[in-house]
């Protein structure tokens, strides 16, 4: 779909949810739940088996414990978080009108801008099981779901972003693991001795690192942010793609390709394979790839992104707002409050057959990850990251979130490719996201 029809939809979809009933907007009101405080309709991101399991086995939960409630769930498509946004708004202009959906931290300012969700606030002081729960919660997962005071939501499940590495072909090449105050100049050595040209046609078969190319937050996010800057101001008003800061933390991984050490980054699902083949020693992510990489491939270990001129975690996890389209909102903040239960965050601790693709918000649930013996051997380090760590707050989400990653992703691609300089490319990439975040 092209731009305009998404502009199109998103405003549809704003309304929609603002005020209700709407015309003009769509003949066909598919309606969500009846009103009738026992039902509820959730919309979530399709990105895969694991996500429709994952959201039937907590709508299944919910219904078992609250006997005579019924739960029904919309799956959307979408490459990434962004355009699952866009999809959403397609949806909910086409009649759609549910309870709750999905989002990542991403989509708070999107949700919040567009008055599209009813805020926790008066819930999180009323409610007396909320004062337990979110003592088991790191301050900076509240924060980061926090816009101008009102709190979008509770996080189920989080992700922050890491360095695995391939504990396999460290140790073949004699390099000793990374520890956790290593810095950019170590990660570029480290890198250097790891990548080799195994077959000596001039040109590496082994890459010491590589990194996502359709996101942002597995991609540069982490450099920028221990080059202690962001894509946009700290309101989230402006971009400040063409920083010192950001300059330097792009220029590095420029580098990093102009010196054969790691390849143009590639989607994240190519990044897996060449991990587990060795042709790649080392990639960021979050906790999700475990999912992938085990059980079959467990030579691998997670360390702390290398320090900078400084070192904040990035961070990002989902939740389900409260919509405001919702005729049951005390019904969806009890399946909200639901979502981050004991029973419900033991899930994403899994076993080591089957583990979670998230790291639980509960602190008490995510640190028994590494009890029952779920790879890796560092897996403490998921959660100490943002209770040990300083975290990158805020994310650089503004509210036309699609927009500004396909765009930040659009010039990075150029600069990666050799098209552009990184000086040309940032100011270029300034100049387009000038209209595009604002307050």
């Amino acid at each position: 779909m092209n731009t305009p029809l998404r502009k199109i939809a998103l405003l549809c979809a704003t309304a929609a949810l603002a005020v209700s009933p709407l015309a003009g907007c769509s003949n066909n009101d598919t309606g969500g739940s009846s009103g009738d405080g026992k039902s509820l309709e959730i919309v979530y991101w399709n990105y895969g088996p694991a996500a429709e399991a994952g959201n039937k086995a907590t709508a299944d939960a919910f219904m078992a414990a609250h006997a005579g409630t019924k739960v029904t769930l919309t799956p959307v498509t979408g490459e990434n978080w962004g355009t699952y946004y866009a999809n959403v708004a397609t949806l909910i202009a086409s009649g759609k009108h549910p309870d709750l959906m999905v989002i990542s931290g991403e989509g708070a300012q999107f949700v919040h801008a567009n008055k599209l969700i009813q805020p926790i606030n008066k819930y999180l002081e009323s409610d007396a099981e909320a004062k337990t729960i979110t003592g088991d919660i790191a301050k900076g997962l509240i924060d980061g779901f926090t816009v101008k005071g009102d709190v979008i939501t509770l996080t189920y499940g989080w992700n922050d972003m890491v360095v695995y590495y391939n504990t396999d072909v460290f140790k073949a090449a004699g390099v000793e693991p990374p520890k956790a105050d290593w810095t950019w100049a170590d990660f570029e050595a480290t890198a250097k001795k790891l990548t080799a040209d195994t077959n000596g046609d001039g040109k590496p078969d082994r890459y010491g690192f590589t990194w996502a190319s359709n996101e942002i937050f597995p991609g540069i996010m982490p450099w920028v942010a221990n080059a202690n800057g962001n894509l946009t101001s700290d309101d989230v008003c402006k971009a400040t793609a063409d920083t010192p800061q950001v300059n330097k933390a792009v220029s590095f991984l420029d580098n990093l390709i102009k010196e054969n050490v790691a390849p143009a980054p590639m989607p994240m699902s190519d990044v897996f394979t060449r991990f587990q083949n060795g042709q790649v020693a080392m990639f960021g992510a979050g906790r999700w790839p475990i999912a992938t990489l085990l059980p079959g491939f467990k030579a691998f270990d997670i360390q702390l992104y290398p320090k900078g001129d400084t070192y904040k975690t990035v961070f990002g996890g989902a939740g389900y707002p409260i919509l405001k389209s919702s005729k049951n909102p005390d019904l969806a903040w009890e399946y909200q409050k639901f979502t981050v239960s004991t029973d419900i965050e033991k899930q994403y601790v899994g076993t080591p057959e089957k583990p979670g693709d998230s790291i639980p918000s509960r602190r008490s649930l995510a640190q028994t990850i590494s009890k029952v013996g779920v790879p890796p051997a560092n897996s403490d380090l998921f959660y100490d990251s943002i209770d040990k760590y300083p975290t990158l707050v805020p994310y650089p989400a503004p509210a036309k979130y699609s927009a500004f990653e396909s765009t930040v992703l659009r010039h990075l691609q150029l600069i990666f490719a050799g098209e552009k300089t990184v000086d040309a490319g940032l100011k270029d990439m300034q100049g387009e996201l000038s209209s595009i975040v604002t307050c």
